[in-house]
């Protein structure tokens, strides 16, 4: 089954534009006035979003994103995502070492009117924290 062109061209334009470029002007074109982006500590505006990508953009740069699975159905598009950024230090007291890092995940976009209304993320954070030392190595079993 093939995925709606319009649905995909959201989904590039948020790795693409979004994480790999810090363009912020993009979330505006890309989601509705009244978006809403939903993670594990709580929903966030778009004005929210373009806070974050300010900071995120300070923590990290030289992003690669990677969209592994696209998975359309109704009005939502589903993406399992790997991307990869070199941090250069801000987070928490992690030092910078320019070290590369992982991330994985998957989002759940609802799409309206040709726009993202609302957006769910489950990603990887725990395991860059641990690939920049802030846990510590060797205290628990990874599978």
């Amino acid at each position: 089954m093939m995925i709606s062109e319009e649905k995909k061209d959201i989904v590039e334009k948020w790795f693409h534009e979004y994480f790999t470029k810090g363009n912020l002007d993009i979330l505006d074109e890309l989601t509705t006035a009244d978006f809403v982006y939903h993670a594990r500590n709580g929903d966030s505006s778009r004005d929210q979003m373009k806070a974050f990508m300010k900071w995120y953009r300070s923590v990290f740069h030289d992003d690669q994103w990677v969209l592994e699975d696209l998975i359309e159905q109704g009005n939502k598009l589903v993406v399992r995502y790997t991307g990869w950024m070199t941090y250069k230090g801000g987070w928490f007291n992690i030092p910078a070492e320019d070290q590369r890092v992982k991330e994985t995940g998957m989002m759940i976009f609802t799409i309206e009117n040709g726009k993202a209304k609302e957006l769910w993320c489950e990603n990887s954070d725990a395991a860059i924290l641990y690939e920049l030392g802030a846990l510590a190595k060797g205290t628990h079993q990874t599978f």
